[in-house]
């Protein structure tokens, strides 16, 4: 008989001396092989778990035997009597699999039944690093069904378990870093369903886990930024270098090679909207500020997109020279606060840095032509207000559109009010095309009586007529009835839209109320 026989014939006959009833009962009641206790202390370790190899806890004996109903609903339900009637029937616990390819111990720890697992364990303890047919571990399960003290106790005893084998043994199996088949590990579920002190014991269990991608490219760590405070010091434990005095670009060279998937730390934070985070990121890795996500953008550009006004003001507070760093397609910080109508972090902007109110993107854009582009009237009408910011309503971009012309094409009408109303000069300027505001509005109008786009011209030529330098006799294009051949599709959907507003109506007056 070879090695390998021989040690399982070892561990084969040392199980059927220490699994009596008595001890089985004593082990449950001491909290598992290896656990620690509150204060620290660690449980002795049972004979057959020492001088363990490979072969003990990877290589299972034997073909699978199919779990029976019988087994699967009582080992769900967590009843230890189902142990007993496997030994009774002297099927090998070890090869027993539901038809998912889960072992008794997924299930056991998939339902969260302590006692139940760490008699699972004692017996079997291979099945510690086995995976069902999603690559899933004991431990994945745990943690995805968040059952924290399961999870203690499995993290326990592969550390009991592994201090046994050699350095290549035990990293070859640990489970810490095993991958499902969507590329998670137990971790990285832990903190998607924000098991804070699951996660914390997972964390202290493998350094190295928290690094780990998986298939969508997002790391635990990630996933533990995007949670907000509530995970801040892990976060904290996690960055946390062991040497202080080694030079920041060093421990950024080394976090980038370490962690797998997206690396954009700073802009997950500022999404988050958690300052404690972000403090964190950034008090360990600065440059992290400096870099732009999938999209191009820099973490400023991105604050200021979303509105996070504390975490802007975080970043400017530690350097300001981002407000002059453009995105990928060209537009400034600023310009995206304009875009999403964020006045408040315009004003933020331009009071540390003046001179970023001027700033133009690719089509030579200022932020009153990108704020009335996207319907932006908030912000518009403030900075039309404002005296220092007033004359960028005259600015003209690559062709030759003032924030009007823009805002007329848009058929903002909220726009066109404050920008036609504070600065009656706009009102003459000509694009590229030689086309006043009013020129476009005028031209762009449809003929069938569109309310929306009848009031935008109103109040233009109200604006024209009241500033004085143009006469306004009345609506250059009238509108005209609607012609029934040449409008059919027209017709029949506002035919549909009515029918249907009849049938509720009337549906609804036949409604009995129930009390």
């Amino acid at each position: 008989m070879d090695s390998s026989g021989a040690d399982l014939d070892r561990i084969e006959a040392q199980r059927s001396m220490l699994v009596s009833h008595d001890q089985r009962k004593d082990f449950s009641h001491s909290g598992g092989v290896g656990t620690t206790s509150p204060t620290g202390d660690t449980e002795p370790v049972p004979k057959f778990r020492t001088n363990l190899k490979l072969s003990d806890l990877f290589a299972l004996p034997g073909e699978d035997v199919e779990m029976t109903p019988e087994i699967f609903g009582g080992m769900s339900n967590g009843e230890k009597e189902c142990l007993e009637k496997l030994r009774s029937n002297g099927t090998p616990m070890e090869r027993v699999k539901s038809n998912t390819g889960d072992s008794i111990l997924h299930i056991a720890a998939k339902w969260g039944h302590l006692e139940l697992v760490k008699e699972i364990v004692f017996e079997c303890p291979c099945l510690l690093f086995e995976q069902n047919s999603s690559r899933q571990t004991p431990l994945h399960v745990a943690a995805h069904g968040g059952h924290t003290k399961v999870v203690e106790a499995l993290v326990a005893s592969v550390t009991s378990a592994s201090a046994s084998l050699s350095t290549e043994e035990s990293e070859r199996l640990n489970p810490h870093v095993r991958k499902d088949e969507d590329g998670n590990t137990a971790l990285y579920y832990a903190i998607e369903g924000r098991y804070l002190e699951m996660a914390t014991c997972l964390v202290n269990a493998d350094k190295d886990a928290p690094f780990l991608g998986n298939n969508k490219g997002i790391s635990s760590l990630y996933e533990a930024v995007d949670a907000g405070n509530k995970f801040e010091d892990l976060v904290k434990a996690i960055l946390k270098t062991t040497d202080d005095n080694v030079d920041r670009e060093v421990r950024k060279f080394n976090l980038d090679s370490k962690l797998q998937g997206n690396k954009h730390l700073a802009h997950v934070a500022l999404k988050a909207k958690s300052i404690g985070v972000l403090d964190v990121i950034l008090d360990e890795y600065p440059s992290l500020m400096d870099e732009q996500d999938e999209d191009g953008r820099t973490c400023l550009s991105y604050g200021a997109s979303i509105g996070y006004y504390k975490g802007l003001c975080n970043i400017l507070n530690r350097s300001t020279k981002g407000v002059y760093v453009c995105d990928q397609d060209g537009s400034f910080p600023i310009h995206s606060a304009a875009k999403n109508d964020h006045y408040e972090i315009i004003k933020e902007f331009i009071k540390r840095c003046p001179a970023s109110k001027y700033l133009l993107n690719r089509l030579g854009q200022n932020i009153l032509h990108v704020a009335a582009k996207n319907e932006a009237s908030l912000t518009a009408y403030m900075l039309m207000l404002d005296k220092d910011t007033k004359h960028l309503g005259v600015g003209q971009d690559v062709d030759g559109n003032t924030p009007l012309h823009l805002a007329v094409m848009n058929w903002d009408f909220d726009s066109i009010t404050c920008l036609a109303s504070r600065n009656h000069e706009i009102l003459k300027l000509r694009n590229k095309s030689g086309l006043r505001a009013r020129d476009i509005a005028e031209s762009e109008v449809k003929p069938n009586y569109i309310f929306h786009e009848r009031w935008t011209l109103a109040l233009l030529l109200y604006a024209i007529h009241s500033s004085g330098f143009e006469s306004v006799k009345s609506l250059t294009k009238q509108s005209v009835p609607l012609d029934p051949k040449n409008n059919r599709h027209y017709v029949n959907a506002l035919l549909v839209v009515a029918a249907l507003v009849a049938t509720v109506t009337f549906a609804a007056g036949f409604t009995i109320p129930v009390r």
